[in-house]
């Protein structure tokens, strides 16, 4: 089991997308961060893709989120998070 924490500039981005997005949107992000907060809990040295050594990018139809894994430590560490845009 990892630790997950959030960086101040991630929690930031985060709350601008989820003020900028309208109530079906707001659910679906909550729903999802919850979501990726577990997965990341669970299993974050194996989910996302693999930019550096320490550093993984998980990219979904909803958000972005980039985070380092400090695998002695089960340590988890959010530091961006951007919207995923829907094209149509």
């Amino acid at each position: 089991m990892f630790t997950v924490a959030w960086s101040d500039e991630a929690r930031d981005q985060l709350a601008e997308i989820w003020w900028n997005s309208d109530s079906s949107a707001r659910r679906e992000i909550t729903s999802y961060v919850a979501e990726i907060e577990r997965n990341l809990r669970a299993n974050a040295d194996r989910i996302g893709e693999s930019r550096e050594p320490v550093i993984r990018v998980l990219a979904d139809v909803t958000l972005g989120i980039a985070f380092q894994v400090s695998e002695p430590d089960r340590f988890v560490f959010i530091f961006r998070v951007w919207r995923i845009r829907r094209t149509r």
